[in-house]
């Protein structure tokens, strides 16, 4: 027998086996970059891998749990794992926000953003006019429809009434006694909405409801003082003046000027606008009963000393 190798063979049969190897084998143009790296698997595709699925107890196989329209990794916006309330839709709930409409409706665009006419998708009342995006969007499609007031917009109308306040029982349908927030002027007199004093207690409906007083009850709070009468932020102006004077009747400061709403002079005639509603002239005009005469150099009281020096002197 011949026991001479022949080193040739023995070297071509192994290169052999190699390139057969090596034609078999997936390259790194060709192999699934989740096989190579499993804790980077994202099985549904939605953003999310499934290790942060598994933690979120969201499903790896369906890319929307909740089926709100909104991927689960667009709602765990910063993709950790955790839903967090304040600033994140929950993927385990379609309705984050229980105001009846599904997240992915209110954010329509699903991006995970509040944008120009979207409805926040965690605030049940979007524009804050007391009632819910739900009641104001009735059918629950993201569109405003022509009976419907905007969950957008917290005065639809643009009468100085918020919706809210219109519909005082916030249940998205007109009654008796109340306006209609999609007319400005509903009972067709001349004068818008918010601009009406129903109680007739010197504050427009309007401002009643931006302070929290009832527009139809005069004494909202029982305590014998008409609700115009009350100065709410102890400024020196009554709230009925304040509501006059355009000023916010539950800040002493409306302007955040550093000036007291009581000590501003706004007519510039030299009575501060506290005194003016002491006096019952008019803020806003030098010379409220136009006599010719300005306001701080009217003598109201006729105790020789003119209004003005009465004001800052604290004269009566």
């Amino acid at each position: 027998m011949n026991k001479r190798i022949n080193h040739s063979l023995i070297l071509a049969a192994f290169l052999g086996i190699a390139t057969a190897f090596t034609s078999c084998s997936p390259t790194s143009a060709d192999a699934d970059p989740n096989d190579i790296n499993p804790s980077a698997l994202d099985t549904d595709k939605d953003g999310l891998i499934d290790t942060l699925e598994k933690s979120l107890g969201t499903s790896i196989n369906n890319p929307d749990t909740d089926g709100d329209l909104i991927l689960d990794g667009t709602e765990d916006f910063n993709k950790n794992g955790v839903f967090e309330p304040l600033t994140e839709t929950n993927p385990l709930v379609a309705d984050t926000d229980q105001d009846f409409i599904a997240d992915g409706v209110e954010d329509a665009n699903q991006n995970g953003k509040v944008e120009t006419e979207e409805t926040n998708p965690i605030e049940v009342d979007s524009d804050a006019d007391g009632l819910a995006d739900g009641v104001e969007d009735a059918n629950h499609d993201g569109t405003q429809d022509a009976t419907e007031t905007n969950p957008t917009d917290a005065d639809t109308d643009n009468d100085g009434y918020d919706d809210g306040g219109e519909d005082t029982d916030q249940d998205g349908t007109r009654d008796a006694n109340e306006t209609d927030p999609l007319d400005a002027d509903s009972d067709d007199n001349g004068t818008l909405d918010g601009d009406e004093d129903t109680d007739n207690d010197g504050v427009n409906d309007g401002a009643e409801y931006d302070n929290g007083t009832d527009a139809h009850d005069a004494d909202s709070d029982h305590n014998g003082t008409n609700d115009g009468q009350e100065d709410s932020d102890n400024d020196g102006v009554n709230d009925g003046a304040e509501d006059d004077n355009g000023t916010d009747a539950h800040d002493a400061d409306s302007d955040h000027n550093g000036t007291n709403d009581g000590q501003e002079d706004s007519d510039n005639d030299g009575v501060n606008d506290g005194a003016e509603d002491d006096n019952g002239t008019d803020a806003h005009d030098a010379d409220s009963d136009h006599d010719g005469t300005n306001d701080g150099q009217e003598d109201s009281d006729n105790d020789g000393t003119d209004d003005a020096h009465d004001d800052h002197n604290d004269g009566n």
